[in-house]
């Protein structure tokens, strides 16, 4: 008589019915955690939003205490932004075209020396950066955004239009594009408006204006209309006649 029990053989594969069971998890799975992962990244972009219009109401303050000026330069394609100190009289233009005048008439200027005297005018700091050699302990680092966010824009008056990312990345970093706004040592700052969104979605974001003169941060999660704060301005001189 054969008492050794019966030998089993291995169950091959897996049935229908367990499959649509493993499929069934994890749309469940994905369902939660779809929704809950948006809300962490609409999280970080508020958190970076936040943390830019707390810096720029800290430099209104600080730039007059130091009495320097403060740039906060835009990495577009990178992502970034950095805080740079600079000299009280730097030179910052209201439209492209000032600016522009104003170079013309540099170089005018610097044609009436001699060559020696041209040599020597051209080393002397330009009023339009003066940024060299004027550091702070405090903001020595680039600023990122978080990994799934980028700059949709920044505007200021110095520019025609807010300033975008380049449509190709660049192939170098000297390629990438940055743009530049100002806070003043009197606590006066440039009109800025800076709009951070999802890379996933760009019409997902946040907007921090900077208006001129009052130094007020604000923050919307809607695109704001450039200008519609400063719409309360006058465009002429008051007539006296």
């Amino acid at each position: 008589m054969n008492l050794r029990p019966p030998i089993l053989r291995a169950r091959q594969g897996i049935s229908l019915i367990e499959i649509m069971v493993v499929i069934a998890i994890m749309a469940i799975v994905l369902g939660i955690g779809v929704p809950s992962l948006a809300a962490i990244f609409d999280l970080q972009q508020r958190s970076a939003a936040r943390e830019l219009a707390m810096t720029y109401s800290f430099l209104v303050n600080e730039a007059a205490m130091r009495n320097v000026t403060f740039r906060i330069a835009y990495n577009l394609d990178a992502g970034t932004y950095r805080i740079e100190v600079g000299d009280p009289d730097t030179l910052v233009f209201s439209d492209p075209a000032s600016r522009a005048a104003y170079e013309a008439d540099r170089e005018r200027d610097l044609k009436k020396f001699s060559k020696k005297e041209e040599a020597e005018a051209e080393e002397q700091p330009d009023a339009l950066d003066r940024f060299a050699g004027l550091t702070s302990p405090g903001f020595e680092s680039n600023v990122e955004l978080p990994s799934n966010s980028m700059f949709a824009y920044v505007y200021t008056p110095q520019y025609d239009e807010p300033q975008t990312p380049s449509e190709e990345p660049p192939e170098t970093e000297a390629e990438q594009k940055i743009v530049y706004s100002y806070v003043f040592a009197n606590g006066v700052s440039e009109h800025t408006v800076v709009r951070i969104v999802s890379i996933d979605d760009p019409e997902d974001g946040y907007t921090v204006e900077v208006e001129p003169l009052s130094g007020k941060v604000s923050m919307e999660s809607e695109a704001t209309d450039i200008g519609a704060n400063m719409a309360w301005l006058p465009t002429e001189a008051p007539d006296y006649r």
